[in-house]
């Protein structure tokens, strides 16, 4: 589950924009690509963005190891979808192995991140267009400082929590502020002071299942990794999570695991809720989670509300590259692969 860091971004260097998921409105994917210019990167986008229909899984997958082989230093995809899944049969991890290259994205992104994760290659969890970098009228600056470490640096180093989170919907048709709320840091679900680490494996829990179901590129667990885990907008409800750890504990990843990391819970999409309902649906979903972890590994350690996944601000968070949690210090770095 160890991967190598594909080499840093230069300044100035070609960045492969890729829609292996689904496409977004031209209107969206300009912003996104303004966004990284701001870093002083060249964006090139590729037919699977700028087609009037959706390419095929062996065309999108074709896509992927054309970026990989080209002269881009980094890939990002525009937003995630539901059939990824079908690129799976299209992949050479031969290919992707001999040309790492860093990817960023999401949700159903968990795909790619997983079949490079399978190749050796580690990648990157976080920061697509949508949701990440095309939302909101500036770009928040926890998202901007850790992208340019993901981007420009070998490894992220220590992480800090976010000042202020949001899971409030962003209309691109109004381009209204969204709500912003105070951010209570992270949950330390730890049974001692030890320190764990190992590699980081995992990804959004509904697209887990999907992986795990076809079996395609499922590595065996090995001991020491750390599981990541984090919940879309389709807001799965306890049981489809907990159901969704079951299969994971009966392959042997929750027995194997040294420890958990799961990104704070959208708790909202298009509609309204309450306080009341967003703060229950966060306990319930953290109460599930470590009921079916532990009912696997009594003493495994848990740490709930990291700064990655589907809210925002993002952390991107390297599949395949090693973290280190420590609950005394209360602190999470992340240094390189093998």
């Amino acid at each position: 589950m160890h991967g190598i860091v594909p080499p840093a971004v230069e300044p100035g260097d070609e960045v492969a924009v890729l829609a292996p998921s689904r496409r977004l409105p031209a209107s969206v994917v300009d912003r996104g690509v303004e966004r990284l210019r701001t870093f002083d990167m060249s964006p090139r986008l590729y037919p699977s963005v700028l087609a009037d229909a959706q390419l095929s899984p062996a065309e999108r997958a074709a896509e992927v190891h054309e970026a990989f082989e080209s002269d881009a230093s980094a890939g990002f995809a525009v937003t995630g979808g539901e059939d990824q899944l079908r690129l799976l049969r299209h992949l050479d991890p031969d290919r992707l192995r001999a040309n790492p290259t860093r990817f960023f994205g999401i949700s159903d992104n968990t795909i790619l991140h997983l079949a490079l994760s399978a190749a050796g290659v580690v990648s990157y969890y976080g920061c697509q267009f949508v949701p990440g970098l095309a939302l909101d009228t500036e770009l928040p600056g926890y998202t901007d400082r850790y992208l340019r470490r993901a981007l420009f640096d070998e490894t992220l180093g220590a992480v800090e929590p976010a000042d202020e989170w949001t899971d409030d919907y962003f209309d691109f048709d109004t381009d209204a502020p969204r709500e912003w709320e105070p951010n209570p840091g992270w949950t330390w679900a730890f049974p001692s002071d030890e320190p764990v680490s190992g590699p980081l494996w995992g990804g959004c829990v509904v697209v887990l299942e999907h992986f795990l179901a076809v079996d395609r590129f499922v590595p065996e667990p090995t001991e020491g990794f750390v599981l990541a885990l984090e919940t879309s907008e389709l807001l799965p409800d306890p049981y489809t999570v907990q159901s969704v750890l079951r299969c994971l504990g009966e392959r042997g990843f929750l027995e194997r695991a040294a420890g958990v990391v799961v990104g704070r819970p959208k708790t909202r999409h298009r509609e309204a809720r309450s306080d009341a309902a967003r703060r229950e649906y966060r306990e319930t979903q953290r109460a599930a989670i470590t009921e079916t972890c532990r009912t696997y590994q009594p003493d495994v350690p848990i740490l709930f509300d990291l700064d990655f996944g589907h809210t925002d601000p993002q952390l991107p968070v390297p599949i395949g590259g090693h973290v280190e949690l420590d609950p005394v210090a209360a602190s999470v770095a992340f240094a390189g692969g093998r």
